[in-house]
Formats: structure tokens, sequence, C-alpha cells
């Protein structure tokens, strides 16, 4: 009787919900596959041509994806934050007043760099002008609670033809307010801090930011209804007592494994030197990128660029080294001329404004490499 009278209940519970609206599954399946345009990515330049490739598949149009969460990762000094800064200046100069597929025309562009480790010592007016310096809001949060608060109130507040763009530098300096809390008491009571290992800033992200952000960026079918990026730099952290596999992990827990459409590890592959009275000086440094993670080309594509300090990324020589190798040597018949170093060559393709010559060219070899193998297999759906 006992099990009759539960069957009875639930019974009862299931038509009531039914009554109400609440539990019609074919309802819900309808809504679910409603046919909705299906409308191509859209994507902010990185500064380098190889590097647009090695994320989504394009050169000139290429780089990050625009209206999603990014993520760039690298040792120290491997070029983590001139990477989000080109990335920034491309934003600041070039976005005003284009047309896309998800967005309306940008009419205002608003880029912020929340600095969070406090440290900005490159020369930015030199390098990316003072106009860039003076009109991007340099902003410093202390715990990921603030930061988050901070970037939810300014994606809330986006109207129609305003395009954001936001740095988070980097997320490993941020802290949770209660493992600072923690460690602010242990300091007063000259007693050991109780630490948690950072979960308090995972367990923010996991479960209320990045679920809360997606919410307000995406449309239906996966559109975009909010111009609005978000571009998270981390360090990268070494495994202890790893002989196989991967030596080195990125911090934050899951969440950025699941709610970042691109993620990018730096490496500083050398530096780039110049003599000058016999004396050897740094300049540079050779990087080397690799997409782990990438929702909206192939994953595992790799890139190499040349960053000079006083510059940024040099897209015209990485692009040389793409086509004709990564030792400087001499060309022989390159647009009409020899040229006996990259260097020569490099400064003769800014000169005579052949840029975009280059580019084509560095597109066609990319295609032809990522293209060369083919499936002998049959289509398995119709086109």
């Amino acid at each position: 009787m006992a099990l009759e009278r539960l069957k009875l209940i639930a019974w009862v519970k299931v038509e009531i919900l039914k009554l109400k609206g609440l539990n019609s599954m074919a309802e819900r399946k309808k809504r679910n596959v409603e046919k909705k345009e299906e409308r191509p990515v859209d994507f902010i330049h990185t500064g380098s041509t190889c590097l647009n490739l090695a994320l989504s598949n394009r050169g000139k149009d290429g780089g990050w994806a625009r209206g999603r969460i990014d993520n760039v990762v690298g040792d120290g000094s491997s070029g983590k934050t001139l990477v989000a800064l080109e990335a920034c200046a491309n934003v600041f100069y070039d976005m005003l007043g284009t047309e896309s597929h998800n967005f309306p025309k940008v009419k205002e562009v608003l880029v912020v760099y929340n600095n969070v480790e406090g440290v900005m010592d490159f020369p930015i007016d030199s390098m990316y002008g003072s106009p860039f310096n003076e009109g991007v809001e340099w902003i410093r949060t202390g715990v990921i609670q603030e930061f988050g608060w901070d970037f939810m109130k300014r994606v809330r507040a986006l109207k129609d033809g305003q395009m954001l763009f936001y740095v988070v530098d980097s997320w490993d300096a941020l802290d949770s307010e209660e493992e600072l809390k923690a460690f602010i008491e242990s300091i007063e009571k000259e007693k050991p801090q109780d630490g948690s290992f950072d979960l308090g800033k995972q367990k923010y992200g996991s479960k209320r930011f990045f679920k809360t952000l997606c919410s307000e960026i995406e449309g239906d079918n996966g559109q975009v209804k909010k111009d609005c990026t978000l571009l998270i730099v981390s360090q990268t952290r070494q495994k202890i007592g790893v002989v196989f596999g991967e030596k080195k992990y990125r911090a934050g827990g899951d969440a950025l494994n699941f709610y970042t459409h691109q993620v990018l590890w730096l490496a500083d592959r050398g530096k780039i030197h110049h003599v000058k009275e016999g004396v050897k000086v740094v300049e540079g440094i050779e990087v080397s990128a690799g997409v782990k993670r990438n929702k909206t080309a192939k994953p595992f594509r790799e890139a190499s660029f040349p960053i000079l300090f006083d510059h940024g990324i040099d897209d015209i020589m990485s692009m040389v080294q793409f086509i004709h190798g990564p030792q400087s040597k001499e060309v022989k018949d390159f647009f009409g001329s020899n040229f006996k170093t990259y260097e020569t060559l490099a400064n003769y393709v800014d000169k005579e404004g052949l840029k975009d010559e280059l580019i084509k060219m560095t597109e066609e070899k990319w295609h032809r490499i990522q293209g060369s193998k083919k499936h002998i297999r049959k289509r398995r759906f119709p086109e």
C-alpha cells in the first residue's frame, strides 16, 4: 500500500508540472531544434599574420575570436603582456567604424587593461602612440570578485555600436576575498595561514563568473549579443616530479578549460641580438606559439614571431621567416630583387609598401601546408 501511495503521489506531481507547462518536453525540443541563421565568427587581429593563421586559419582578417573568452598562457618573459598589448592596439586603432557578421557597426571602442600585477614598464607611448596610452582605461583590481563586478557592470552597460575589449593580466595575480582575508589574519595573528590552495578563486570563476558572463554575451543558437571580448593572461606553473608528459600547467581549474574559446601557449625560443661597437645587445625575443585549444579552427597549430622591445611584434619579419625558413640567409629573386639578409628584405618590404603582397604569399603557403592531407574516405553526410 505504501508503494502504491508513493506512485500515486509521484503521478500527481508529474501531472501538475505538465499543467503548469514546466515539464513539456515536446515544446522544449521544438525550441531547441528551431533552425537559426548560422553566422561565422568575427576576429581581432593579433598583430602577427602567422599567429592569426594559427588561431583562425585566416591571415589578414583572422586572429582572436571576437565576442568570446580567449586565453594566452606562458612563462615569465615569454611575451604574454606584449601579445595582449598588440591586440589592444589593433582594437583601439582599427576597429572603429568596422562592420562584421555578428555585430552592428562599431561607433565606440572601449579598451580596458586590468593590470592586476601592477607592473607595466614598457614604453607604451613610443611603441603604440600617446593616443593609445591616453585612450585605454588602465585599472587594477585586487581580488577576483572585484574584477568580476567591474567586468560584468561594463558588459551589461554595453549598447549597440559599442565594442569592449577587456584584458586581465594576469589571472594568477587575482586573489579571492576569502584567501586575502585569511592571509591578512595570519599576518596579524603571526600564525601560519590555513590555505585553501587557491580554491576560492576557482570556485568563483567556475560556478559564478564564467557561467553568468556566457549567458550575458551569448544569444540564440550560440550567436553573440554583446560585442565584448575578454582576454585572460595566465602564467605557467611547474609540475613537481613529472618525468613524462607535460611538465607545466596553467592554473585556474576547469573553468578556463570549459569556457575559453582559444588557448594560446607562448614560449621564449631565444634572444634577438645586434652587435654595436663590439658589444652584443639583446633587442627582442623569438616567440613560439602553440594553440592548445580552439573552437574556431583546427587546434594544435603553431606559429613563431619576433617581438622587439621598442616595437612590439615584427609581423613582416615573421612572414619572411615563415616563407624562407627560420635562419636568415640570402634570398634571390624575391619581389624582383636579391637580398643578402632577412633584415634587408624586411626593410625593403616595409619601405616599398609590399606588406599586402607578403601577407598573400604567407596565406598561400599556410593553406598549401594545412590542406596537403586529403581524406580518402567518402563524405559521411550530404552537403
